[in-house]
């Protein structure tokens, strides 16, 4: 496996993910308790250990950001007693292999149905713009180590865009591949993305492009993310483009902010989550819409996840695109946005295939 540095810091808080590679011992250990972050296509941290959960980051070791959606986690940093950086390839060679196979069983339409009517009242009545409610597809048991492993194998191999994480242990965790970024702190600029506006990939560019609720929802979310960072510098937009990843194809605006002084990390979590992607808008009453609107709780599902690293650098995603499980079940989850020009049967397509292509991520 190769074991690659990652811009170590000088002094005291020396990056700790130098030295051997891990040994087979220390991936048993990491199946069993561990967590990942894409830090690139061709490096990912990975950590093992009995985790400490914290108030606050470690200034000395990789600290793993994984509150649940609501925000509701006192302590939402993991701080791991081993890490390393890998290579994503050198680290699926590393992976058991056996099989076995999963039963989902899908969301409930009926319901989905009545969610996407009570969005569109609401809309009439001036209350929101758009909403994005969440669907569960379920599976009996844990995911268990073996599944971990056959995961982490196919995600070594997916499409350049999609971005795997995850952090889990004895009662449950979570696992994905997200195509979004939350933000990017490098020290000089902030970058961030709108994605939004979802179509299988394959078909021609313009039947997104031009797609009259597709661009709205896209300049919604951008427009949103601009006005949540545009009060920390000067801020750049890209030009909207076409974003092929796997099966979907997605509108991506690509930001970039100068900051006028230093930001917290906690800070551009406050700032930017939830976004209109996974959120409402307007944002303002997401935390009485988003429980009204799905019918069972998020957990990390569109949560940030993120990784704050001591020379004070950080990356963050948004943990779509994967699986959550505890002692008993295992869930895939998806959202759609909601608007005017939303039809109901083309969002409950969106959403299977955004099911479909999660588990095929993850070869599950």
């Amino acid at each position: 496996m190769l074991n690659v540095p990652i811009q170590p810091p000088t002094g005291s808080s020396a990056l700790r993910l130098q030295g051997p590679a891990p040994t087979a011992e220390n991936i048993g250990a990491f199946l069993q308790c561990g967590a990942l972050f894409a830090w690139s296509e061709d490096r990912w941290i990975i950590a093992w250990g009995q985790s400490e959960n914290q108030a606050k980051p470690c200034p000395e070791r990789p600290s793993f950001y994984a509150p649940d959606f609501m925000m509701s986690e006192t302590r939402p940093w993991k701080v791991y007693p081993h890490a390393a950086a890998v290579s994503p390839d050198g680290l699926a060679q590393q992976m058991p292999v056996e099989f076995s196979s999963r039963v989902w069983r899908g969301f409930d339409e009926s319901l989905f149905a009545a969610t996407f009517r009570e969005v569109q009242d609401a809309r009439q009545r001036g209350e929101l713009a758009k909403a994005v409610p969440a669907v569960f597809e379920h599976s009996d048991g844990a995911l268990a180590e073996t599944e971990r492993a056959r995961a982490l194998r196919a995600m070594a191999n997916l499409p350049a865009g999609l971005m795997p994480y995850g952090h889990w242990d004895k009662n449950g965790g979570c696992l994905g591949a997200s195509p979004e970024l939350l933000f990017e702190d490098d020290g000089v600029e902030i970058h961030t993305m709108a994605v939004a506006g979802t179509a299988r990939a394959g078909g021609a560019p313009d039947e997104i492009m031009d797609d009259a609720k597709e661009r709205t929802e896209h300049a919604l979310v951008l427009d949103d993310i601009t006005a949540q960072i545009s009060s920390l510098g000067s801020v750049a937009r890209g030009a909207t483009r076409l974003w092929r990843i796997g099966m979907l194809s997605h509108l991506r605006t690509d930001l970039r902010v100068t900051p006028s002084r230093s930001v917290a990390f906690d800070e551009l979590v406050t700032a930017l989550h939830p976004t209109p992607a996974v959120g409402v808008a307007p944002r303002a009453a997401w935390r009485d819409w988003v429980p009204r609107l799905d019918h069972e709780d998020r957990g990390s599902f569109a949560a940030p996840f993120g990784l704050l690293l001591p020379d004070g650098t950080s990356r963050c995603l948004v943990a779509i695109r994967g699986v959550q499980w505890n002692e008993r079940t295992t869930r895939c989850g998806a959202g759609c946005g909601l608007l005017a020009g939303s039809e109901l049967g083309r969002e409950t397509a969106e959403l299977r295939l955004k099911l479909a292509a999660t588990r095929g991520n993850l070869g599950l």
